[in-house]
């Protein structure tokens, strides 16, 4: 008798507990659903406080991790929407791991993969994003298979990922892995598969493989060419960064064409004052300074400084490094000297850098100090790069942790 009570106790117990799982697995959606409408409407605060409410009902439901992801990634979202970065990057991260929990397979991982790419981006974290991208990818290896579209996606981010923080020679197999992937999915002249191009080429370029990544962009334009026409704007994202990688190779007259052509789209399309006219500028100043032509160099480095100086924007540093280049080349090291100590103050006020590009800038700053007899301060920016360059060599070790080129 007292067992037969005893397991009819436990079974109404669990009967229960059932339940009120579902009714609260139930009532975090219903929040979401909430949280949704107060998005469409413009009502964000109310959103956020949907989500609030979805994700504390969402914790209740033990063995459901599944609906504590989803709940998270709604908030993340939201947070993000507000500027929040923060918060976002928090919940972001929670959300992850919930989603590890369930081995990856969930609605939302493609979503909050792309989410916690920008959150990152934004904060300059990226060398916290590339192995969370790593892992992202094994999880949804796991769960859709090699060639998913949900794998090519991961991958693609972790490719530009990985060149943002300076080694392009790792992206190179990422992005070649993705491209395929998306060819098979959205068909060969998807813009997807265009901008993965973008990349691929950027990265040969960087890693200098000069004749691959030439090929890579003209594949690319080609594409672009046929389906928006010549004069579209982003032909002259592919034009810029061919002509980067003919100014590795010294073929200035060929880049400088690519730049002016370039140059006259985005001023059609965009205005004079763009933030991407400003980076044309940048790169046809260092092939006019190449050509020693240093009068119209100055016109256009000056322009694209004022540019891209107010507001700040994200490439401001690699527009002073050409200004302090062509200082430098007309022997005027005192004002190279300014030109780079901001550049670097700018650097080291952000979580982290391009470690190549950083780098070499460095190596260039190191020069002029030579020059100005400041020995000290000169060996002080070597040994900084002897560090930055050890840094990047470990990233370049596959179990270690669209972009627009400039010269």
């Amino acid at each position: 008798m007292t067992l037969v009570l005893s397991l009819s106790v436990f079974a109404i117990t669990t009967i229960l507990l059932l339940w009120w799982q579902i009714s609260q697995r139930k009532q975090s959606d219903a929040l979401l659903e909430e949280a949704k409408e107060a998005q469409k409407a413009g009502r964000i605060q109310d959103a956020e406080e949907a989500c609030r409410r979805a994700v504390a009902s969402a914790r209740r439901t033990w063995r459901r991790p599944q609906t504590l992801a989803v709940s998270l990634y709604d908030l993340a979202a939201v947070y993000f929407q507000q500027g929040k970065l923060e918060q976002a990057e928090q919940t972001a991260v929670e959300a992850f791991a919930a989603l590890r929990r369930v081995g990856g397979a969930s609605p939302v991982t493609i979503p909050l993969i792309c989410l916690m790419a920008q959150i990152f981006k934004k904060r300059g974290k990226d060398l916290s994003a590339a192995p969370i991208f790593q892992v992202a990818i094994q999880l949804l290896r796991r769960s859709y298979g090699d060639r998913s579209i949900k794998v090519g996606t991961a991958l693609h981010e972790l490719g530009v990922t990985l060149m943002r923080v300076g080694v392009p020679e790792r992206a190179i197999g990422v992005l070649e892995e993705c491209i395929p992937i998306f060819e098979e999915h959205l068909g060969k002249d998807h813009s997807d598969v265009v901008a993965a191009l973008t990349n691929l080429g950027k990265a040969q370029s960087e890693a200098g493989r000069y004749s691959d990544a030439e090929r890579t962009y003209r594949r690319a334009l080609a594409i672009r060419e046929a389906t928006v026409g010549p004069d579209h704007a982003e032909i002259a994202l592919l034009l810029n960064n061919l002509a980067v990688t003919y100014k590795r190779q010294e073929r200035i007259p060929e880049a400088l064409a690519c730049l002016r052509r370039a140059l006259a789209i985005r001023e059609a399309n965009l205005g004079s004052d763009h933030p991407a006219v400003g980076l044309v500028l940048n790169n046809l100043a260092n092939c006019l300074r190449l050509e020693k032509n240093y009068t119209d160099a100055e016109t256009a480095v000056t322009r694209a400084l004022a540019i891209l100086e107010n507001p700040p924007h994200m490439s401001l540093p690699i527009v002073l490094d050409s200004f302090a280049g062509l200082r430098a080349a007309q022997g005027r090291y005192e004002e190279a000297d300014r030109f780079y100590a901001q550049c670097l103050q700018i650097h080291e006020g952000r979580p982290s850098s391009n470690l190549l590009e950083l780098a070499e800038t460095c190596e260039r700053y190191a020069a002029v100090l030579y020059k100005l007899q400041k020995e000290k301060q000169a060996d002080a920016l070597l040994e900084k790069v002897s560090k930055l360059r050890s840094a990047r060599e470990k990233l370049l070790t596959p179990t270690a942790v669209v972009h627009e080129s400039a010269v």
